[in-house]
């Protein structure tokens, strides 16, 4: 990566500025995606912002999509050479210092600055980005899934950031020795260890989806929710999202259209700058 950013001719800017970078990103992508028959929809709290406000969620400072594996891979194949200069993909084979694993895709802005709580110091690529996270199929022994969602989440963990918010709690001592046992163990042992078990999604029959194996979340959508994609309007565009958005939006979120109290309308951001 070559990705130097003049820090003295970043400027501090509003949230929706920064929103609109983020819209920006998409609009790339999703070039990209219909260029090459790439599927991809909105989700998480970016789907949630397309049904209940029709956009952004107006203190939400990340937007999300998903891919099937299949397309994911074929998307990283072919991003890194057809996304326009203003934009960088972040992986940990693009950016080698970059190490937040549960998150293994990005897609940057590179004339700006996104710093969230415990990035001061980063020297990875920070602009302003959106998430694209892969799913997979569940597999189809109960057992095998439960096997395989908290291998991955025990393993990932390990490999986190650590943080002692939550500190003096025992969870927080456990969770701390894993991640610093986890230091000595590289992350390509760990995404080994993780894909081992892969075969189990390869020969599923597809009635339903899960979040992607190499992520921390394993929530499970049916089929017939997710597919097929259908078109749903988000700002200014539409954008691709789930065949039945609302059944998505019930599995993750509960009563989705009920706001949030003032207090819990948080955002990931310490800092946000665009360049001059």
């Amino acid at each position: 990566m070559d990705y130097k950013l003049d820090l003295n001719s970043v400027k501090e800017c509003s949230l929706r500025e920064a929103q609109m970078i983020m819209l920006d990103i998409l609009k790339e992508v999703h070039k990209i995606c219909e260029k090459n028959n790439i599927k991809y929809f909105l989700s998480d709290g970016t789907l949630l912002g397309a049904v209940r406000h029709k956009g952004f969620i107006p203190w939400d400072d990340d937007l999300d999509i998903s891919m099937p594996r299949e397309d994911y891979n074929k998307f990283m194949s072919v991003a890194e050479n057809e996304l326009s200069n203003e934009f960088f993909m972040q992986t940990v084979h693009t950016d080698p210092s970059y190490k937040l694993y549960h998150v293994p895709l990005k897609i940057r802005h590179n004339r700006s600055l996104f710093i969230e709580e415990g990035e001061k110091n980063e020297k990875y690529h920070q602009g302003i980005y959106i998430d694209i996270f892969p799913i997979d199929k569940v597999p189809d022994s109960t057992s095998k899934f439960i096997i395989q969602s908290k291998l991955s989440k025990f393993l990932l963990v390990m490999k986190s950031r650590i943080s002692t918010s939550d500190f003096p709690s025992i969870h927080a001592f456990a969770r701390t020795f894993l991640q610093v046992i986890g230091k000595g163990i590289s992350y390509k042992l760990v995404n080994k260890i993780i894909f081992a078990t892969y075969k189990w999604n390869n020969e599923a029959g597809g009635d339903s989806y899960c979040q992607g194996i190499d992520l921390l979340w394993n929530s499970v959508f049916r089929t017939e929710h997710l597919f097929p994609l259908k078109k749903i309007k988000f700002e200014d565009d539409e954008f691709w999202a789930p065949n039945k958005p609302q059944e998505i939006l019930k599995t993750m979120y509960g009563d989705y259209m009920k706001l949030p109290p003032e207090n819990e309308r948080l955002y990931h951001a310490r800092f946000i700058g665009i360049q001059d």
